[in-house]
C-alpha cells in the first residue's frame, strides 16, 4: 500500500510514520509534505498514492483547500485535534478522521475501514467529500474563540481576542500578552489554544509562540535560516520562526 502523508509537525509526522509501519509493515510512505502548495505540486507531479494521511491545519492553511484547487482521486484519512463533535460529516465513505494523538487502534481502524471499502473497487464519492468539507469550515468559522475568559486574583475577566499580541509559554505556563502590554495566565495548553484561534490571524511561529498578525512589525533573517520577528509590544525575549516553517510563514505573512 502507497501512503502519503501531509503533516507539518516534524513530531507528528514521524509518530504517523512509525505507526503506521507497526501496524502494516508492508505500507510504503510515498512523501511526507508540508504545505497546502507543495502538496498540490506534489499530487500533480507524481503517480497517486492508494491512501492519503492529511493535516487539517497545515502552515499555509487548511488542507481543504487541496480539494478546492485539484482533484483528489483517492481515499483520505484527515488527522486533527479538533472535538470528534466537529467531524461527524466525515463519516462517509470516502473519507474518515483520527483524532491526534493518533492510537495504534484508531489507526489499524482506519486501514480496515480503506481495505472494507477501496480493495474492492468501490469509487470515491467526491460529492460527499466536498459536503462533508464544507460543513466543517461552516463549523470552523463559528468554532473560532472570540475571547478567553481569564482567571485574574479573586475574579474572572474576558479578554477578547483582538486585544491579544501573543501567547507564550514561560516556566510550563501559558500566558497571553496584550496591546496593552497587560500579561495574564491561561489554564490551556498552547496546542489546545492554537486550536480555537483563527489560523488567518495568528500563527504558531514555534514551540513557546503563537503571535496575533497585528503584532507583527517585521521579520528579519537569522542564522540557520531561522527568521527573527519584531512585535509589538516587544517580548522580553527573541521570538524566532523555526527553519521548518520560514517559508510558509513568509506566504502566511504575505497573504494576510
Amino acid at each position: 500500500m502507497r501512503v502519503l502523508i501531509i503533516e507539518d509537525e516534524n513530531g507528528a509526522a514521524k509518530d504517523l510514520f512509525s505507526l503506521l509501519n507497526e501496524v502494516n509493515s508492508t505500507i510504503q510512505i510515498m512523501a511526507i509534505l508540508q504545505s497546502v502548495q507543495e502538496s498540490i505540486d506534489w499530487i500533480k507531479q507524481n503517480p497517486k498514492p492508494d491512501l492519503g494521511f492529511f493535516d487539517i491545519r497545515l502552515a499555509d492553511g487548511d488542507s481543504f483547500e487541496i480539494f478546492n484547487q485539484i482533484d483528489i482521486d483517492f481515499p483520505v484519512v484527515f488527522t486533527t485535534a479538533y472535538d470528534e463533535y466537529a467531524l461527524r460529516a466525515f463519516k462517509v465513505n470516502s473519507i474518515d478522521y483520527l483524532l491526534k494523538p493518533v492510537s495504534e487502534e484508531a489507526l489499524s481502524g482506519a486501514l480496515k475501514k480503506y481495505q472494507a471499502f477501496y480493495q474492492k473497487g468501490r469509487s470515491i464519492d467526491n460529492e460527499s467529500v466536498y459536503q462533508a468539507i464544507k460543513e466543517l469550515q461552516s463549523q470552523q468559522q463559528q468554532a473560532y474563540k472570540k475571547s478567553f475568559l481569564i482567571r485574574y486574583r479573586d475574579r474572572y475577566i474576558p479578554i477578547n481576542i483582538n486585544e491579544i499580541a501573543f501567547i507564550y509559554v514561560e516556566f510550563d505556563r501559558v500566558f497571553c500578552y496584550t496591546f496593552k502590554k497587560d500579561r495574564y495566565s491561561i489554564e490551556q495548553s498552547l496546542d489546545q489554544i492554537e486550536n480555537q484561534l483563527n489560523p488567518q490571524n495568528f500563527y504558531r511561529v514555534n514551540r513557546q509562540f503563537i503571535v496575533s498578525r497585528k503584532s507583527i512589525v517585521s521579520v528579519s533573517e537569522h542564522f540557520n535560516r531561522k527568521l527573527k520577528m519584531n512585535l509589538k509590544p516587544e517580548p522580553e525575549s527573541e521570538v524566532l520562526v523555526s527553519k521548518s516553517k520560514s517559508t510558509v510563514f513568509k506566504k502566511w505573512l504575505e497573504e494576510g
